[in-house]
């Protein structure tokens, strides 16, 4: 099958796993339009990550029916909720429209229609085109390999879940430890991939690059417009902004589908957005007209915190950077409201208050108890403070140049929202969010840095994300401020039509040229340079060793064991030819007859335990990929080097320099051979 029908059926199988689990539960819950298609993947994700475990629990084999299933129970049990409650309370659920308002039980037709959606989807396509070919340029294919100490270990556990037809948190965390041992990993990404994989029965690369673009081109931008469309004062042209200007940083989502390669984290800060959404609605910071009603709600912020913590728990932590200073700001308008004497409670202060509490407490609890240990938290400062400040004001990724033009559109953005928009709560986040990445790009190394950025590894790729998902926001809302005030001005001086219609065009205009702004920044060709050995060097996997690793299913019978070096991409033999292999990962655990063939197989002719070791794990064959390794290492196996020559072995495979060995008989401390 040629790579265009695979990329469709990985993509067609995407989609499936990003909606077909949540379906059920947003038909029950009445969801439409931008916020159904933004809250629907984290619904089924979510849905996911509760059926793996429930699966595990059943011992049910891990396929798509799995979270199918949950997800129409679970849409069961709203339906009969909402019925039981529309008994009692004698009333209809209201519906939640296209941009959170409540809306008909019809979707508008015609023209209406289609005035209504057009402004979105031009956003959706123009962000996230941005966005997909940005990111392919990076790639060089869309089945490529990352060249990445994390991706070693993200392809093997896809391939671990569908070997084991279990997806469960401890079968993913158990991967890289002694044999029946298990232990924790956020897993979603691993759970959902590998139903893409198996669903479109494509190539676990393809299947997990299918799924990372699904989510940083798409779902992104569609968390984007929905947080604008339904938790602030923003209108149409505001929606439309915010998926245009979704991928105007490098910072994020683009770093990190190249850095790292941090794809559990990278799946959990693109389902933020609906979790902010959530708590505005929750805080009574958005537009009263604009909220869902209770059981909507409830749904949209449970799906989100579990959707966001099970795909890395840091994505809580972030939540709580954020959302602390939006109940405080709830707070304070709370206090204000009674002072004036308006319609708000003292209870209603008292439950935001509550909120706020609960914020900061989980926040003290996430920083001392899920902070990594001081020496995970190693990252070295990248700028002095007054550079910092520049780079987090142009969204500059880390340790590349600021660009004055894009940092001054910002603060203009930022200002207008502060004085001509009803958003301002927008303002608080993104100032915590702007306030930590500066401190996290300057902050010398001690316990300041460690207590404050400890949690996020004090890594810069990690923090600058959420300064991305803040400033989008502003953007779209404070220009669309902009624009209507430059239109109000003229149209009060009695401007004449053309010049009316002039403005319109330029607001048409505007996320197009604020995009070429970004693509001018320095920054952009920085981070660009700066991914493509991510992406397109060899220093984990050659082309030659690619090409071999395909050959290896016609010749390595299913249930033979190869010898590999992680360090030298090797084991992905496990991942792309599903083979199972002597180690997965660089710091796996591995039994003690494994760490000798590791040192010494290339002794097995002359060395009877390690013949005896190789009898036991049952390893009849071995790549050998040569001496280079990642990060510049060499032959950190000592006795997977050379194996050709060392008489241990018979090539049957060669593509270039790259060898797949069958081993040769030998003898054991019995006397007999063995093969």
């Amino acid at each position: 099958m040629d790579l265009l029908a695979g990329t469709l059926l990985a993509a067609i199988a995407t989609i499936a796993v990003l909606t077909l689990p949540g379906l059920p539960l947003a038909i029950a819950l009445r969801m439409r339009g931008l916020v159904l298609c933004a809250v629907l993947p984290v619904l089924s994700l979510a849905v996911i990550a509760l059926s793996a475990e429930i699966g595990h629990e059943l011992r049910a084999d891990w396929s798509l029916l799995v979270p199918l299933a949950l997800g129409i129970l679970l849409a069961g049990i709203v339906l009969g909720a909402r019925e039981l409650h529309r008994r009692r309370a004698g009333h209809r659920p209201r519906h939640l429209g296209a941009a959170g308002s409540p809306a008909p039980p019809v979707l508008p037709t015609g023209r209406e229609g289609l005035r209504a959606a057009l402004v979105p989807v031009a956003g959706l396509l123009l962000g996230g085109g941005n966005l997909l070919v940005l990111q392919l340029r990076r790639m060089g294919s869309v089945d490529a390999v990352s060249q990445t100490f994390d991706n070693v270990f993200h392809l093997s556990a896809v391939r671990h879940v569908m070997r084991l037809h279990d997806a469960s948190v401890g079968v993913v965390g158990g991967m890289t430890r002694l044999p029946g041992e298990s232990g924790y990993y956020p897993a979603l990404w691993h759970q959902a991939a590998s139903l893409v994989a198996q669903l479109s029965g494509q190539d676990v690369a393809l299947a997990s690059n299918v799924l990372m673009l699904a989510a940083g081109c798409v779902v992104w931008p569609l968390g984007m417009m929905a947080l604008v469309g339904s938790a602030t004062s923003g209108g149409r042209a505001a929606v439309g902004l915010a998926g245009a200007l979704a991928g105007i940083s490098g910072a994020f989502p683009l770093e990190l589908m190249s850095w790292g390669l941090l794809l559990p984290y990278l799946l959990s800060i693109v389902l933020l957005p609906t979790l902010l959404l959530g708590a505005a609605h929750l805080l009574a910071l958005s537009p009263a007209a604009r909220r869902p009603d209770p059981a909507q709600l409830a749904a949209i912020l449970i799906a989100s915190l579990l959707a966001v913590t099970l795909a890395h728990p840091q994505g809580s932590l972030a939540a709580i950077l954020l959302g602390l200073p939006m109940a405080l700001v709830a707070v304070g308008l709370r206090v204000r409201s009674l002072r004036r004497g308006d319609t708000d409670s003292p209870a209603g202060l008292a439950a935001t208050a509550g909120l706020a509490l609960l914020a900061l407490a989980a926040g003290l609890v996430g920083w001392s108890i899920a902070r990594p240990s001081r020496g995970a938290s190693s990252w070295d400062p990248t700028a002095r403070p007054g550079e910092a400040v520049r780079q987090v004001l142009s969204l500059a990724p880390n340790s590349s140049q600021a660009f004055l033009p894009l940092a001054l559109i910002l603060l203009a953005a930022v200002l207008a929202v502060a004085l001509r928009s009803r958003s301002r709560w927008l303002l608080a986040p993104w100032l915590a969010a702007a306030g930590a990445d500066v401190l996290i790009r300057s902050l010398p190394e001690g316990d300041l840095r460690y207590l404050l950025t400890g949690p996020f590894y004090s890594d810069n790729h990690r923090v600058s994300a959420l300064t991305v998902l803040l400033a989008v926001p502003l953007l779209a809302v404070g220009l669309e401020a902009i624009g209507r005030e430059l239109r109000d001005r003229a149209a009060a001086r009695g401007a004449a039509p053309s010049v009316l219609t002039a403005i319109a065009v330029l607001g048409v205009l505007v996320a197009p040229l604020v995009l070429a702004v970004s693509w001018a920044s320095p920054a952009t060709g920085q981070a660009e340079r700066g991914a493509l050995p991510q992406w397109q060097g060899q220093q984990l996997l050659s082309q030659d060793e690619r090409a071999l690793l395909a050959e290896v299913p016609g010749i390595v019978p299913p249930d033979a064991v190869v010898a590999t070096n992680p360090w030298n991409g090797g084991s992905l033999v496990y991942a792309l030819a599903d083979r199972e292999v002597t180690s997965l990962y660089m710091t796996e655990e591995v039994p003690r007859d494994t760490k000798l063939l590791h040192d010494r197989l290339d002794e097995a002719r002359h060395d009877p335990r390690v013949c005896d070791a190789m009898h036991e794990e049952g390893v009849e064959y071995a790549l050998d990929f040569g001496p280079e390794e990642l990060w510049d290492r060499r032959d950190t196996m000592s006795g997977m080097k050379d194996l050709s020559s060392s008489g241990v072995g018979v090539v049957v495979a060669q593509e270039g320099d790259a060898k797949l060995l069958r081993l040769l008989p030998c003898r054991g401390t019995d006397g007999s051979m063995s093969s």
